[in-house]
């Protein structure tokens, strides 16, 4: 339902929106929205201060969105978790501020998120014409959509980035929130044989958690839910992972807490 729900919302936006579909080079409209933590951002508060904004269309059920998701946190962090130049903003389409939240969890968006039902990023999708998702606009001082980003990549950021003169800056909160959050797991048979992939974890780590396995240039190969407990397993076998080096990450849903550990495939 929720499928066939989007698919007729966006026929819509198609029908309506093809002579009003913001492009590269034409003036970005102005627009205040509300996140999904009760704060309000205006672009043009944003652009006027010197800063230049990413927007980030997307809708939480769009697998595109999902795959690249991994390749833009890398962005976001390596151009200063919005503590720099460089401001990233999720602007969702017709998801409430619930299902917004979920889906920032699950992926690990750190940047502002704006719902469409509730955030108001409904509006800005229409006001941008935007049918196409995931859509990511590049907007300058100028208030002028100086480029997309196409594929949403982190080689694709840093080439647009290197163009416009963007640099990148050092990512302090997330530095201090990862330090303050994160405790570093041994993971074993490292490396990885067969299919089992055991760690331990600390004495009070309990309850369902999320975990994803990367690569090494930030690419999701794996991802799924567990019980933790002291002595944990991951089953493998379906898995086909390549030679390399991986991160595993768990994120403790309740507590938030997250573990991380490398791990080798020979």
């Amino acid at each position: 339902m929720k499928f066939l729900k989007n698919a007729l919302s966006l026929l819509l936006l198609i029908a309506l929106s093809h002579s009003v579909r913001a492009q590269v080079g034409n003036p970005a409209p102005n627009f205040t929205v509300t996140d999904t933590e009760g704060n309000m951002h205006t672009l043009y508060e944003y652009l006027d201060s010197g800063k230049v904004v990413v927007l980030d269309f997307f809708f939480t059920t769009c697998i595109p969105c999902q795959f690249y998701s991994p390749q833009v946190n890398l962005a976001y962090e390596k151009y200063g978790c919005n503590t720099a130049n460089v401001v990233f903003m999720s602007i969702d389409y017709h998801d409430t501020n619930a299902e917004v939240i979920a889906y920032d969890e699950e992926y690990d968006i750190e940047y502002p998120s704006v719902s469409g039902l509730n955030g108001g990023g409904d509006a800005v999708v229409s006001l941008y014409g935007v049918f196409s998702f995931p859509t990511f606009y590049v907007i300058d001082s100028s208030k002028t959509i100086v480029e997309q980003i196409d594929p949403p990549t982190l080689q694709v950021f840093d080439y647009r980035f290197q163009q416009l003169g963007i640099e990148p800056a050092e990512c302090a909160v997330s530095a201090a929130k990862e330090a303050a959050a994160t405790e570093q797991i041994a993971l074993f048979p490292n490396p990885l044989a067969g299919g089992m992939l055991y760690m331990r974890l600390p004495g009070d780590a309990a309850g369902s958690a999320n975990f994803e396995i990367m690569d090494c240039t930030g690419r999701s190969v794996h991802r799924g839910q567990l019980e933790l407990s002291v002595d944990q397993a991951i089953d493998l076998p379906a898995v086909d992972l390549p030679s390399g080096v991986f991160l595993l990450k768990i994120n403790a849903i309740k507590s938030g807490k997250m573990y991380r550990g490398l791990f080798m495939k020979e």
